[in-house]
């Protein structure tokens, strides 16, 4: 017994071609595009919905606070030998309640300061090293506390606005 082989032409009645199986490429490609187009889309109103972000400011320097100076009397001093020594001062510090503490314990400041100038040599302050070593010395002196409990001013610098010496 033979059999007819199948036939795989057109259907007569028909002009259509049998029926493919359906392919799911253009499926996921529309798909892929859906998705790509979404993503540009949220992220296009990211960008124009949310303010750029400011570059970081940079602070403005604070200028520093005046200076406040005390200037003090003329000092005569004897020195160690037979010279004499005359100097005048004038005393940086931080904030006007050191400089008011400093002129309300003006007698021991003078005090200080007399007892250190007599204790130098003019061998001492002849040089620069010397009048250097006279200020930092100056400056540790009057650091030191006046009374007990109370803080002592804070000198940033000292500057000897006269100096001679005979």
């Amino acid at each position: 017994m033979a059999t007819a082989p199948e036939s795989t032409t057109k259907d007569p009645d028909t002009d259509t071609p049998p029926a493919a199986p359906k392919s799911r490429k253009r499926w996921w490609i529309a798909l892929a595009a859906i998705t790509l187009l979404a993503a540009a889309g949220s992220g296009a109103a990211w960008w124009y919905l949310h303010p750029a972000a400011e570059a970081p400011k940079v602070a403005k320097p604070v200028p520093p606070a005046p200076p406040v100076f005390v200037e003090l009397d003329t000092f005569t001093v004897n020195l160690a030998g037979d010279r004499i020594l005359q100097t005048t001062l004038t005393l940086q510090v931080s904030k006007s309640d050191d400089a008011e503490q400093l002129k309300l314990y003006l007698p021991q400041v003078k005090n200080r300061l007399l007892m250190l100038l007599s204790s130098k040599t003019v061998e001492e302050l002849q040089t620069t090293e010397g009048k250097e070593i006279l200020r930092s010395d100056i400056v540790t002196r009057l650091r030191a506390p006046y009374e007990k409990g109370l803080n002592a001013p804070s000198v940033n610098g000292v500057f000897l606005t006269s100096f001679v010496i005979q």
